[in-house]
């Protein structure tokens, strides 16, 4: 028998199929390394966006933080400036409120150096008086009437001092300011015949003043107002220290 044809096709058909599966493994090998190649490109892209997304949101969160500190300096130095403001304005209320006490310490100076004058004038006046035996009746009553001008002119004097260091208000009486009067004698008229001249101000009698206080706790302001008069002469103190004679 001859068995050498069925093996030639048998040997023919098995290179057939093996050239055929051979082929197609290339193929899928080419398939696959295409797929392979392209979710490989895919990933390299992936990775690219991803660290392009991560370096825009660093950005972002840096940009974010920088307007953050912007604001946070702009807050702050508005603050200062607003501290600075306050400081300047309180520097320059302070600066004015020198200068006017500057100005009332002067004034309280000049009504002081008056009074003292008022005082010396008082001195002397009542050693005219202790030698009133040799004044006739009429040259008397005219040096009490000068001696009664003189103590309201201290009276007056005495009250714008007490204004000065009390937020420019007058006192309430006549005691309230016996610090600023060299002696309780002051507020007796020297024609008033009843008064009781004592040395001390815890030994004045209030209801035995000769004086009636117009304006207590009246405004300092306002000098054409009367401020005290003599009972018994009529002579005047005016806001302005200035004496009105009867």
């Amino acid at each position: 028998m001859n068995f050498g044809l069925p093996n030639k096709k048998m040997k023919r058909l098995i290179h057939l199929l093996v050239g055929g599966l051979l082929v197609l493994s290339l193929a899928l090998n080419i398939f696959l390394w295409s797929r392979l190649s392209s979710q490989r490109n895919q990933l390299k892209s992936a990775q690219t966006i991803a660290s392009e997304i991560d370096e825009l949101r660093r950005q972002n969160q840096e940009l974010q933080m920088n307007r953050t500190s912007a604001s946070d300096s702009a807050s702050a130095n508005a603050r200062e400036l607003a501290r600075l403001r306050n400081e300047v304005g309180q520097l320059r209320k302070q600066a004015g409120e020198v200068a006017a006490l500057r100005a009332q310490a002067l004034d309280a100076a000049l009504l002081r150096a008056q009074l003292a004058a008022a005082t010396q004038n008082l001195a002397r006046a009542e050693h005219a008086v202790a030698d009133a035996t040799k004044l006739s009746p009429e040259e008397l009553q005219q040096v009490q009437s000068v001696l009664c001008v003189n103590n309201l002119k201290q009276i007056g004097l005495a009250a714008r001092i007490w204004a000065t260091d009390n937020n420019n208000i007058f006192p309430p009486d006549f005691i309230s300011m016996s610090n600023e009067l060299a002696t309780p004698k002051i507020l007796l008229c020297p024609a008033d015949a009843g008064g009781i001249r004592v040395g001390g101000w815890s030994q004045l009698d209030p209801s035995r003043i000769s004086y009636r206080f117009l304006t207590p706790n009246g405004n300092a302001s306002d000098e054409v107002k009367p401020l005290a008069t003599c009972v018994i002469h009529g002579h005047t103190v005016w806001g302005d220290g200035t004496v009105a004679w009867q």
